[in-house]
């Protein structure tokens, strides 16, 4: 089963630029913000995040990792299930786009807007 890695919003390049920075509470961790834990579904990531945004942005950890990059988890931040995808330091436009293409947009479920 595969393990989902979910964002809110739209993890356009320039979102994920802007949302990545070191980890306040996680010492050596540079990168950004998503909701995910093995066997948890996208369903409960989503409602677990609390994100506002009507949609959400879907990858995997698998799909990730194939590509460079790594999902640490559990971390600090908002959320029941909150991870930080690791990037490298800083990271480049042409990093942002690859990791916004990997990201599927969806309907967020439990959006508060």
């Amino acid at each position: 089963m595969a393990q989902y890695v979910v964002r809110a919003g739209i993890a356009q390049p320039r979102s994920l630029l802007d949302g990545t920075a070191d980890h306040r509470l996680f010492r050596g961790l540079y990168g950004f913000s998503v909701q995910s834990a093995p066997g948890v579904t996208v369903e409960a990531l989503a409602r677990a995040g609390r994100f506002p945004h009507p949609q959400i942005s879907v990858t995997t950890v698998e799909l990730l990792h194939d590509h460079g990059f790594a999902v640490v988890f559990p971390t600090p931040g908002k959320g029941a299930y909150h991870a930080t995808v690791r990037v490298p330091r800083p990271l480049s436009l042409a990093n942002a786009t690859l990791l916004s293409s990997l990201f599927t947009r969806r309907h967020n479920p439990y959006s508060e807007t």
